[in-house]
């Protein structure tokens, strides 16, 4: 169940990271925004490209303020005290004094079990775990779209500053100060575009193979998690079934995860039981989803 996180002591000393991210999002967006845009003619393209920006940007800061708030994920108490009929053996954490579902790992900074966890992301304040993945995901797509929008309609008030200031034969010290700033921020967007490009791409590939950061480390070279269920169901397993709400910052009936982070369903090709992997014979073989507590979870 979703739920909002907490304050904690821990989670208040790190707030130092979350305040560096926010003096950094509001030095660009103001430099962008009263500067670029703001001292600029007015024209029906400039007021398109506010108007998306802002969209954006909007939902930038929504996800933000999700991944810091949302709880990425509990176990539920007195899980796993029932075997009922299964077999298989499971993991029990001696920090936490609970038994951990597939996937679920502990947090040596958060001090405590996460559910489905990727990592600890210290920018965010938060693990990153079930029921926050799709809002990372979202505020970096997010953060990627609005720089790319600063950078590309920058470049030409950038290049005319410029070009005014060369040729001017007096001093202007507050053109000079604006310009200044502006390129700032065009340089500290153009080195986030460089840096969060490959970083993106690593994320929507985990997404998309069904694998957690974490799992990634562990991966043998060209194995697949066995619980790669096919692209478009391992997406929904963090965006949710309902495709016009993948771009929503929110968890509704309809675009919370599919599942509950403690079941999963895997491949039964590649999974025989817990000790035991077989590759899939056959690519294009059909599939059979079986749940990883012996009964499916949809």
């Amino acid at each position: 169940m979703q739920r909002t996180r907490p304050f904690t002591t821990q989670r208040i000393y790190g707030m130092g990271f979350i305040v560096i991210v926010v003096v950094l999002i509001l030095f660009i967006h103001c430099v962008y925004v009263f500067l670029v845009q703001g001292l600029s003619p007015r024209s029906t393209l400039s007021c398109f490209t506010l108007f998306l920006y802002h969209v954006l940007f909007v939902n930038l800061i929504v996800s933000f303020y999700q991944c810091i708030m949302t709880d990425p994920g509990l176990v539920p108490p007195n899980w796993g005290f029932y075997m009922g009929d299964e077999t298989k053996r499971r993991r029990y954490c001696k920090m936490c004094n609970v038994w951990k579902p597939d996937r679920t790992h502990h947090c040596s900074i958060c001090n405590r079990c996460i559910l489905n966890m990727d990592h600890h992301c210290p920018w965010i304040n938060n693990c990153v775990g079930f029921y926050n993945r799709k809002f990372f995901i979202q505020l970096l797509l997010y953060v990627y779209a609005c720089l790319l929008v600063i950078v590309c309609t920058t470049i030409p008030e950038l290049v005319e500053r410029i070009m005014r200031l060369t040729r001017s034969g007096e001093f202007d010290a507050k053109d000079f100060a604006f310009t200044c700033g502006i390129v700032m921020a065009f340089v500290l967007s153009g080195l986030l575009v460089c840096t969060l490009t490959n970083f993106i791409k690593f994320h929507m590939k985990l997404v998309l193979e069904n694998y957690t950061t974490i799992e990634n480390l562990e991966r043998e070279e060209g194995a697949k998690s066995k619980f790669d269920i096919g692209r478009r169901r391992n997406w929904e397993q963090v965006f949710g079934s309902n495709v016009w709400l993948w771009w929503c910052p929110m968890h509704m009936q309809s675009s919370r995860p599919d599942g509950d982070g403690v079941r999963w369903r895997v491949h039964y090709t590649r999974v025989i039981d817990e000790d035991e992997e077989l590759p899939a014979d056959e690519e294009g073989a059909a599939q059979k989803w079986l749940p990883a507590s012996g009964r499916s979870n949809r």
